[in-house]
């Protein structure tokens, strides 16, 4: 097959039906009835919502003193500092509760339409483009990672970087290495490190597999000078616009403490051997902890019925060459993800893997390659106009065997166990109002319960399967795909995705927050306001939104500075019962007046009775500098923690800024080739096709 030609433009019909079943399939989240919950909020909202403080005052978001007595927002790995899309929102509508939702779910959105662009320009036909692009948007790792923000947004640039590295090997034109460079460039600026770390792998793999993979009656010396032009361009295009995040995550990954390779006794929550019964069976995995000895969102596999059928038909049929190679990807990223020898024996010798914390991380590889090659398999068998009948036959009686046994094996379980909801059916009528009711049922539900209620479920999907294929009625199988995949997403959302409070809920705590950035009035750390346990549930520590440099107690966050170790080192510690900027030895702060702050600087007056030390309690940290009585110096440190400048007595006016001079020159770098690029490739749509840079 020939997958080298242009795929077709996507009608507006097909991205409203993405856009309708994205609605319907995460109903939960694209209503705001629920929230996102534990890290979303916890972990990958805070840092966008500085960002979009901080613009909105006027202020380069370059340091953010809110978390932990701060640190510099662009080296923050998971926050998506870099990202376009993220300063799209950040500097326009700006982020809440509502914004970031729809975020993520513009993120799961692409994720489809990539796929679904993707098979069509390898020529898969209309229905199994559909299929595929469905069964990425809803598969388990979508479903079981919607806390993990930078896990899906990472996720939904894969199948574009694929399309992009074709597009390019194709047809070197300008058009095409500004295309590519932009669509990689996103996914690095967008995805959590494991994920770019992965796709380093995945995409160099993938380039071998293209040099090797073209005709044999061309030269090699050509194929190598070729190979060697097409990627070193692509090289260069991402590397101009990656030049601010390159030096971003250089300046901070000496001073964090996980700049350094995990200890293997560290690595942790893989997609267990286990967690292959939610490929058959996804609700199974929201019960049973010990069972599974995995996080619940590492384990769901799930990407359908059909496309299950067709895997395993493909495993025992001919294979064309990409299929092979999304075979062995799939393979070996499975192997990665899981908790074997392979894992450990990559983590010793591969580079970067040993810095990938949670191996599950890998397993969207082995989703996307086992989706690309189920659809292969799928579209082989609609060209090929194939009966349904032999191989294909045998492996439909086997899964409706295998389901049917489930059934069985579920209802068994619950008759000699009793653990199941129908034993609970009076208590879970007798609670006041519909909200109670799922609770309460989901809440008695048991391990055996998914077995018996999901099989039957997936029983008659397998029917429905069966028939569509006898018949050659595709049109009907995309409508059974749909009930299965919104069915599959519906049922496990509550478990893995969402919190039982509305976006609503959350939108009330973060108005609590003032607004853009204040100066803050000087108190002690250990006095500031607090909100409630339960408010905490749903945003995470309050230090983040209060708009008061510091906190008394260490708040959870992915990036922590190693200098952050030594201010909670003792918890009775001074300096937790002074405000956040104070002179030496001296408690009383109606000497000390703050004028101005932004963030990345404070400028303030002291009133100091003699000469002494006076201290801003942020982390000490390179790039801060203090303008001392009109004289600059780089900022000192007080107890090797804080920043801090001496005093003399009488009158003192003092700045302290944040200025990292070459990241700044690096991130205006970026940005200018980034809206360079953008014109550009708006200047050669409209134009005729760009001419080849390949030699003929």
């Amino acid at each position: 097959m020939q997958v080298y030609r242009n795929s077709k433009r996507d009608s507006i019909k097909t991205f409203l039906f993405f856009l309708l079943i994205l609605f319907i399939a995460y109903l939960p989240v694209s209503t705001f009835l629920f929230f996102l919950k534990n890290d979303a909020f916890n972990g990958y909202f805070p840092p966008k919502f500085f960002m979009s403080e901080s613009i909105h005052s006027g202020y380069l978001p370059l340091w953010n003193p809110y978390i932990n007595f701060g640190l510099p927002q662009y080296g923050d790995m998971s926050s998506g500092f870099w990202s376009p899309i993220t300063w799209l929102i950040a500097s326009t509508v700006g982020y809440n509760a509502y914004s970031f939702t729809i975020e993520l779910l513009f993120y799961i959105l692409s994720a489809g339409i990539g796929m679904y662009i993707l098979c069509r320009f390898y020529e898969m036909n209309e229905y199994v483009s559909l299929i595929a692009g469905l069964s990425y948007m809803c598969c388990g790792y979508m479903i079981g990672h919607l806390q993990h923000f930078n896990w899906i947004s990472g996720a939904a640039f894969l199948p574009f970087c694929i399309w992009a590295y074709h597009q390019l090997q194709r047809n070197l034109t300008i058009k095409n290495i500004l295309l590519a460079s932009i669509i990689f460039y996103m996914l690095a600026a967008s995805a959590h490190p494991g994920i770019t770390i992965g796709a380093l792998y995945f995409f160099n793999t993938y380039a071998l597999f293209i040099l090797f993979k073209k005709g044999s009656s061309i030269p090699l010396t050509k194929k190598l000078i070729d190979f060697g032009r097409t990627n070193i361009l692509l090289i260069i295009g991402i590397g101009l616009l990656s030049v601010g995040m390159i030096a971003g995550y250089a300046d901070i990954l000496p001073n964090i403490t996980r700049g350094e390779k995990i200890a293997m006794t560290a690595l942790g929550n893989p997609v267990s051997i286990k967690s292959l019964v939610s490929a058959m069976l996804p609700l199974s995995i929201v019960k049973n902890d010990a069972f599974f000895a995995t996080d619940l969102s590492m384990r769901n596999i799930y990407f359908g019925l059909t496309l299950l059928l067709f895997f395993i038909f493909s495993l025992l049929t001919k294979k064309n060459s990409l299929q092979k190679f999304f075979l062995f990807s799939g393979v070996a990223f499975f192997l990665l993800s899981s908790d074997g020898a392979l894992k450990t024996s990559a983590i010793k010798y591969l580079p970067l893997l040993g810095y990938v914390r949670l191996n599950g991380e890998f397993a969207i590889f082995a989703l996307l390659s086992f989706i690309l090659l189920s659809a292969f398999s799928l579209n082989n068998y609609i060209q090929s106009k194939s009966s349904f009948a032999g191989t294909l036959k045998i492996l439909y009686y086997v899964l409706e065997i295998i389901i049917i046994i489930s059934i069985v094996f579920g209802l068994y379980k619950i008759n000699h166990t009793h653990t199941s909801f129908t034993y609970e059916i009076k208590n879970i009528a007798a609670q006041q109002g519909i909200a109670q009711i799922i609770k309460a049922l989901l809440d008695s539900m048991s391990f055996y319960d998914a077995f018996w209620l999901q099989g039957i479920f997936q029983l008659l999907l397998l029917w429905s399967i069966k028939w569509c294929l006898i018949n050659k009625n595709f049109s009907r199988l995309l409508k059974i795909v749909v009930a299965d995949l919104v069915m599959a997403s519906l049922l496990n959302i509550p478990f893995t995705g969402v919190g039982k409070a509305s976006v609503a809920d959350v939108q009330a705590v973060l108005n609590k927050s003032p607004a853009g950035i204040i100066t803050a009035p000087l108190k002690p750390i250990n006095q500031y306001d607090s909100i409630t346990t339960y408010e905490s549930g749903l945003v995470g520590n309050w230090s983040f939104y209060n708009k008061q440099p510091g906190v008394s107690t260490f708040a959870f966050y992915p990036v922590e500075l190693n200098n952050t170790k030594l201010v909670f080192k003792d918890p009775t510690a001074e300096w937790f019962s002074k405000a956040y900027v104070f002179i030496a030895g001296d408690s009383v702060t109606n000497k000390i007046t703050v004028n101005k702050f932004s963030g990345n600087s404070i400028s303030i007056v002291s009133n100091a009775a003699k000469e002494n030390s006076l201290v801003y309690q942020q982390n000490f940290y390179p790039h801060w500098y203090v303008i001392n009585n009109n004289k600059k110096t780089v900022a000192g440190n007080y107890q090797q923690v804080f920043l801090s400048t001496p005093i003399k007595a009488g009158i003192n006016s003092i700045s302290f800024s944040f200025e990292p001079y070459l990241i700044k020159k690096a991130m205006l770098l970026s940005a200018i080739a980034f809206f360079l690029y953008l014109l550009v490739l708006t200047f050669l749509f409209f134009k005729r096709p760009s001419p080849s840079l390949r030699r003929q």
